[in-house]
């Protein structure tokens, strides 16, 4: 095939050797060998590929490089991906790349670059590429690369990628590049803050939209600080070590739209005027997992459309009144709100796709008006003070995967429109008090669920024979209820107890959302909720998270059951723990 001009094999699984007879496809402009599983050198007849723009070697395996000349051919590459592929033994290798004139994409992320003796000559002094997009992260570099980093940096740099390395700053001629519109520093060392603010300086300052410096420690923090980055769109300074202030300075940022300062041992009072202080509107907000105190008083006047608001693990408190009616992801748990729940009815129908509530002081009635969330996944009311039946609107979250209802004051029988979420795979309505008989239509139409609770409620009746269908159900928790006759024999038909523990599969709920582009990035927001639940186990109970999907736990303790244990519970072979603990049970117990 000598006239192939496109040869896309990426991503196919394939092993062994590079084949050297691909360097006689002499009319290539486009290779891609990425994301296989390739051992050995790659061949030096590359460099017979003199026609290749585009060369996409990253993740290929355990390639090693033999030695670069053959990349000095490449006269008119213009995009070159070579991640993952070690070029420890590569001395000079700055200067080839400086000898591919045309090169505006690099990425040599995880190279091993920081074990290159002799990065570069002193020919490269005079040299500079039109490099736009350079990806050099997880390199273990320390701030001595800056040196021959230089000249691989120009006015033509849009992107620089340097996380996953050793940086305790950077240079101050960063500052001078005047197309710079993205910097990714995350996962670097200890930095001092004041000088990290102060090298954004010059044409930087104007063009920098998008700075990431997630998971560094910074030292010398203060809150009034001042970023002179006046077009800065996205920030995110996740595990910074920003606190025990809140950093005032952010207040300064007019244009951002995506603000992610959580973990950052913030012990503070959100500043006046912070909920409204910018003119364009936020689409990502995280202040999660910080100390945070005081009222969030109006999510939605800058808020925009399909936006993410996370406030969770802090100590805001009072009244939630204002949301922005176009949220995606609402996320307020564990935190001091009270009052009711009317405003979910403020929100436009098909945006709201996971609000999670939990461990707060809400209270009053579940509003009948959630037929406006057909998109909802999840939904996490757990330990709050809400009461009242279920609204029959509940049986409209037709993509709901996880309820969580656990330890509230939900009274009544369970609305029969509930059966309509047939998406349910985890359902907890435990600690509550529910009344009536545990509905037959649980076993004929909830055939997904893995996990059942429904402890310590009021529910009456006999366990019905129905709930034997449940084939997927790992966690079975009906104690403390009122439940009376016998345990039904055909228990042994719940499949997933009868095998061996496995790893789990349908206890993690995700979604995701297109975000913005800008320039060639173009990203997608994912969330992941993992369930979680709390499980007797030798006597005390405690809560598995990651782990719940391998526990096998049947619970029918504290009713009133009576006659023999069945024989066929002896089935189970996958069981971790059965509780059959205060029942009138009689007879001999099973072998």
């Amino acid at each position: 095939m000598i006239r192939l001009r496109y040869l896309h094999l990426g991503s196919k699984h394939l092993n062994g050797t590079i084949l050297r007879s691909i360097s006689s496809l002499t009319e290539l402009r486009h290779l891609d060998l990425s994301d296989n599983s390739v051992y050995g050198i790659i061949p030096l007849e590359f460099g017979n590929l003199t026609n290749l723009q585009v060369l996409n070697l990253g993740s290929l395996g355990t390639c090693r490089v033999g030695n670069l000349e053959w990349l000095s051919h490449l006269s008119h590459l213009e995009a070159l991906d070579m991640h993952g592929i070690s070029l420890a033994k590569q001395n000079y290798w700055v200067d080839v790349i400086l000898n591919i004139r045309k090169l505006s994409f690099l990425s040599l992320g995880g190279c091993e670059l920081s074990q290159v003796m002799y990065p570069y000559s002193s020919s490269f002094l005079n040299s500079s590429s039109l490099i736009e997009y350079l990806f050099l992260g997880n390199n273990n570099l320390n701030s001595s690369m800056y040196g021959w980093l230089f000249p691989l940096t120009s006015n033509k740099l849009r992107i620089l990628e340097l996380s996953g390395n050793l940086l305790d700053g950077i240079p101050k001629y960063l500052a001078s590049l005047c197309s710079l519109e993205i910097l990714l520093f995350d996962n670097n060392s200890v930095v001092k803050f004041p000088d990290f603010l102060n090298n954004f300086s010059g044409c930087t300052s104007l063009t920098l939209q998008a700075l990431f410096v997630r998971h560094n420690r910074f030292i010398g923090t203060r809150s009034n600080e001042t970023l002179t980055l006046k077009n800065l769109a996205t920030l995110d300074m996740t595990s910074c070590n920003l606190g025990p202030y809140f950093p005032r300075w952010i207040q300064t940022l007019k244009n951002l739209s995506y603000l992610d300062i959580g973990n950052n041992g913030i012990s503070d009072t959100i500043p006046p005027g912070f909920w409204d202080m910018w003119p364009s509107q936020l689409r990502y907000l995280n202040l999660s997992s910080n100390n945070i105190s005081g009222k969030a008083s109006d999510l939605s006047s800058n808020i925009g459309s399909t936006s993410w608001i996370d406030l969770s693990s802090n100590k805001f408190y009072g009244p939630i009144t204002n949301i922005s009616s176009t949220v995606a992801l609402l996320d307020l748990s564990r935190n001091k709100f009270y009052g009711g729940l009317s405003f979910l009815c403020q929100i436009v129908p098909g945006f709201l796709v996971v609000p999670y509530l939990s461990h707060n002081f809400l209270s009053g009635q579940l509003p009948d008006c959630l037929w406006c969330f057909k998109e909802l996944i999840v939904l996490n009311l757990e330990d709050n003070n809400l009461s009242g039946r279920l609204p029959t609107s509940v049986g409209s979250l037709i993509k709901l995967e996880a309820l969580y209802l656990y330890e509230n004051n939900f009274s009544g029988e369970l609305p029969l429109s509930l059966k309509n979420c047939k998406s349910l795979s985890f359902l907890n309505l435990g600690a509550n008090k529910f009344s009536g008989n545990v509905p037959v239509w649980i076993g004929e139409n909830l055939s997904r669920l893995y996990v059942l609770i429904l402890k310590s409620n009021k529910f009456i009746g006999t366990i019905p024979l129905k709930l034997c269908q449940l084939a997927n159900l790992q966690i079975l928790d009906l104690s403390m209820n009122n439940l009376h006759g016998t345990i039904p024999s055909c228990l042994d038909n719940l499949t997933d107890m009868v095998q061996a523990a496995s790893l789990p599969t349908h206890n993690v709920h995700s979604s995701s959302f297109e975000w913005f582009s800008s320039g060639v990035l173009y990203a997608k927001l994912y969330n992941d909720y993992v369930d979680h639940a709390t499980i007797e186990w030798k006597g005390d109970e405690r809560e598995f998270i990651s782990n719940l999907g391998l526990l096998k736990s049947n619970d029918l303790s504290s009713n009133n059951l009576t006659e023999q244990i069945p024989n066929e519970l002896t089935n189970l072979y996958g069981l971790r723990a059965l509780n059959l603990s205060k029942n009138g049970l009689l007879g001999e117990i099973p072998d």
